[in-house]
């Protein structure tokens, strides 16, 4: 008895040991393959990361390479309608091009036997005109093709005389009977790489560029490339010869190190170690009943640790269903709320509105006042809806300055007398710390099911009334309508048919003439935009003019205008010693563009007109839109000669203030007034101030819209200075305008309404 009783405790020994061991082994097998899963979800995180990255740069590149082949085109176009015999033009639009894009080694315009006939370099030249332009024989036949078809041809990379690597595009000078010679741009590719990566993801990347074993970026080469380890790859071809440049792309171990963690390290240690606990309270059970406390206790740390995950996954989910700024739900948080409200009311007959509340002048309490406040500014706006609506209301905050509000109410007319309270209260001002900050808001609603069934559907929808409530002056709610979706899908149509046009030149300018009141002599042309749709029906200009506008078009049409008006001025001033100053109306976008003074100086330069023939109108509201900013550039602009003409005054925010305080020259009297002046004594009052007004400060006068004679003659005894409309002329194509620059003006004998003598032109 006393043998086997001795025998037993090391029996228990070993079944402790081998249970600990077997225990342990397989803790660590499993942390082994827990370990090694997260490594390789985090290599495929980097894998997905660069191989996106990739596919940004590659299609960035494609992109900048087309507008190039774009430019070089249109540059090729001006050629074929007579540029190339104008050496000093074509020098000056060189001299343009290569100073936009300083990664072109050189311009040349070549004859149609590869004949130099003008060339222009960013550097020292090293051919010049007269010699026949290198090109390599494989490319001649694609030449013979690009004279027939109008494509561009591009040459596969090669080096320059510098050891430069760089590419030429030769684009043809018209095509068929029409062809006059080609257009060859050499551009350097180290260069042109450089300047198309998109600064944004530069610093998280080195990139390769390869053709046929040689490095044509970096140039030269990088050190160490060899022992690089390269992520991923993409060929760009773009002479067509399958030999295309091959670019590497690498991730830095910044940004590397920015996408991996440390936890498969803390997985594996943790693992590890837990394998061992257990190992160790298994050995320890089996040896000793004894031990059941310190088990019983490393169970109860156990649980802790437990308790506290699921505290964290509970945090976790509640961070990923609100923001976490103002504690609202967020955009995933409202559809689930929104989709049980959905559920619960979607069939009774009480009224579901989404409405979709955005703040008016949030942007300028950021711009103004810093981001700091207007974050706490976010805050105070669920505190304040909270004072006008239930508990069981949603309030989420859909991002930036827009929230979501659900509600249930009896009828609509109880959800609209809501939307009036919320606008109410949020008028009222907000203090925060020394500030006294007002702001208001637009509100779009949008009824379930009649707007929509889902809820994106709904949050579109009351997106599309909002931007209805906003059009029509802000601080207020609109409803949708199905009409407003077809207003919404007209608008989109209608923007991108705008692009279209603008590409396919379907824009044109007209004319329409400006006279001196007294003398009915041609003084000025104003530019105006018309559309020919490509279905045929014309576009009226308040339509598109607006639809740019709200998309971000509009400083693409008035820089088309601005540079077809200049382009025609400089014709006239060849055929008259004393053109008609040109008045091209600028938008706020082209306003607010940073360089628009220095811009319209160079254009002027270009065409070698004086600034006092341009007139550029700016109506009142983009006047006011900033008034520190907008009083610099009118500033560069009256230093450089410009006249600044404000337009529809009267019908905004008029202001002696501006007119004092900025560099106005022309102030343009809207054409509501001059309407009934005939018959209406306010009208006659409000235009003669105005041209009283403007003769005390010096300024000149331009009457809209005068079509009869007792218009003209009150304007005269008002002392306006100039006026404009259908009784003298409506807007005319550029011959015509032409032609009355010449005198052939068909108003100089108009009489006046009462007596039968004609308007004497030297009066």
């Amino acid at each position: 008895m006393s043998a086997d009783a001795g025998r037993m405790p090391t029996v228990r020994r070993r079944r402790s040991v081998v249970l600990a061991a077997l225990i342990l082994l397989a803790g660590c097998v499993g942390t082994v393959l827990l370990f090694h899963g997260l490594q390789a979800a985090e290599r495929g995180a980097v894998e997905r990361h660069v191989h996106g990255l990739a596919s940004f740069i590659e299609a960035d590149l494609v992109g900048d390479l087309q507008e190039q082949v774009n430019a070089q085109r249109r540059m090729a176009m001006r050629l074929a309608l007579g540029g190339i015999d104008q050496g000093e033009l074509w020098q000056i639009n060189a001299e343009l091009f290569l100073r936009h894009y300083p990664f072109y080694r050189r311009l040349a315009v070549l004859a149609p036997d590869l004949t130099v006939r003008a060339v222009r370099s960013g550097t020292s030249p090293d051919i010049v005109a007269g010699d026949s332009y290198p090109i390599d024989a494989d490319y001649l036949q694609r030449l013979d093709r690009a004279v027939e078809n109008g494509q561009f041809v591009v040459t596969r990379p090669e080096y320059l005389s510098d050891g430069t690597p760089g590419i030429t595009f030769i684009t043809p000078i018209g095509q068929g009977e029409a062809h006059a010679g080609f257009l060859a741009a050499v551009m350097l590719i180290p260069d042109s790489i450089e300047a198309m990566l998109s600064a944004l993801f530069r610093d998280e990347f080195r990139l390769r560029a390869v053709h046929r074993g040689r490095d044509v970026y970096p140039y030269p080469a990088m050190e160490e490339v060899e022992s690089q380890r390269w992520d991923a790859e993409f060929t760009l071809d773009p002479d067509g010869d399958d030999e295309g440049m091959t670019f590497m792309l690498a991730l830095t171990e910044e940004s590397r190190a920015q996408i991996t963690t440390i936890l498969p390290t803390v997985v594996l240690i943790s693992g590890i170690l837990l394998s061992g606990l257990f190992a160790m309270v298994a050995w320890l059970g089996v040896n000793a009943v004894g031990q059941a406390r310190v088990l019983a206790e490393s169970n109860r740390r156990l649980e802790s640790e437990v308790h506290e995950r699921e505290q964290a996954e509970e945090t976790l989910a509640f961070l990923a269903t609100h923001d976490s700024l103002t504690g609202l739900p967020n955009r995933t948080g409202s559809t689930e709320v929104i989709e049980q409200l959905i559920g619960r009311h979607g069939n009774d007959d009480r009224q579901m509105a989404l409405m979709f509340l955005d703040l008016d002048q949030f942007k300028d309490i950021n711009d103004s006042l810093g981001h700091q406040l207007g974050d706490r500014l976010l805050c105070e706006v669920p505190r304040r809806l909270s004072g006008v609506l239930r508990d069981q209301d949603l309030v989420g905050r859909h991002g930036g300055d827009e929230f979501l509000i659900a509600v249930v109410r009896d009828s609509r007319d109880q959800v609209e007398q809501l939307a009036g309270n919320i606008l109410r209260t949020l008028d009222g001002g907000f203090a925060i710390d020394d500030h006294r900050l007002f702001v208001s808001a637009s509100i779009g609603i949008a009824y379930y099911p009649d707007s929509g069934r889902s809820v994106a559907e709904l949050i579109q929808n009351a997106d599309t009334a909002l931007f209805k409530a906003k059009h029509a002056g802000r601080n207020q709610f609109a409803v949708f309508t199905r009409e407003m979706f077809a207003q919404a899908q007209h608008r989109l149509n209608l923007s991108r048919d705008i692009r279209h046009a603008l590409e396919d030149g379907d824009f044109r300018v007209v004319y329409q003439p400006i006279v001196d009141v007294d003398s009915l002599e041609l003084v000025g042309l104003e530019t105006l935009l018309r559309w020919q749709h490509e279905k045929g029906y014309m576009v009226p200009p308040q339509e598109f003019i607006r639809v740019a506008e709200e998309t971000g078009v509009i400083g693409r049409l008035g820089q088309f205008a601005l540079d077809q008006a200049l382009s025609d001025l400089a014709r006239w001033q060849k055929l008259v010693d004393a053109p008609p100053w040109i008045a091209v109306n600028v938008s706020g976008a082209q306003a607010h563009e940073a360089g628009f003074a220095e811009q319209i100086s160079v254009m002027l330069h270009q065409y070698r007109i004086d600034p006092e023939l341009l007139h550029l109108e700016i109506t009142e509201e983009v006047l006011i839109e900033n008034l520190l900013r907008n009083r610099r550039m009118l500033q560069k602009l009256d230093e450089i000669g410009m006249r600044i003409v404000v337009d529809d005054f009267g019908v905004g925010y008029s202001s002696l203030a501006y007119l004092k305080n900025f560099p106005i020259s022309v102030v343009k009297i809207d054409r509501s007034f001059v309407r009934d002046l005939s018959t209406d004594p306010e009208d006659q009052a409000i235009t003669r101030t105005i041209c009283g007004l403007a003769q005390e400060l010096g300024m000149r006068t331009v009457a809209e819209g005068v079509e009869h004679v007792e218009q003209l003659e009150l304007l005269r005894s008002y002392r306006c200075s100039h006026a404009q409309g259908f009784l003298f002329s409506r807007p005319v194509e550029r011959a015509e305008a032409e032609a009355m620059i010449r005198g052939e003006c068909g108003w100089l004998d108009l009489c006046p309404a009462a007596g039968g003598e004609a308007v004497s032109r030297n009066r």
